[in-house]
């Protein structure tokens, strides 16, 4: 699981360096869901990383509320990307 979340959590840096390259140099029209996707992204990592150091520390009593909590961020991360897709293919001139 550490490898996991490490691999995740890597990812993510990947995802707000993109996000800011957006923010700095893209169309004012997708900053707004490229920084939606970077926040989400990074609301993701932090609940995987604070359920590997309660796993790594024994401690399963809020493992429930983690898992439903990461569930739901990852659903509004999947969100984010899909409207920061939409908002991009708008801007390419792309009809998807």
């Amino acid at each position: 699981m550490d490898e996991k979340v490490h691999r995740f959590v890597t990812l993510a840096r990947e995802v707000h360096r993109a996000a800011e390259v957006v923010i700095l140099e893209g169309p004012l029209s997708t900053v707004e869901s490229a920084d939606r996707v970077a926040r989400a992204s990074g609301d993701l990592s932090s609940v995987m990383r604070r359920m590997v150091e309660n796993a790594h520390a024994g401690d399963s009593s809020q493992k429930a509320a983690d898992t439903a909590l990461a569930a739901e961020r990852e659903h509004a991360l999947y969100q984010a990307v899909k409207n920061f897709r939409a908002a991009a293919s708008d801007v390419l001139g792309n009809a998807n």
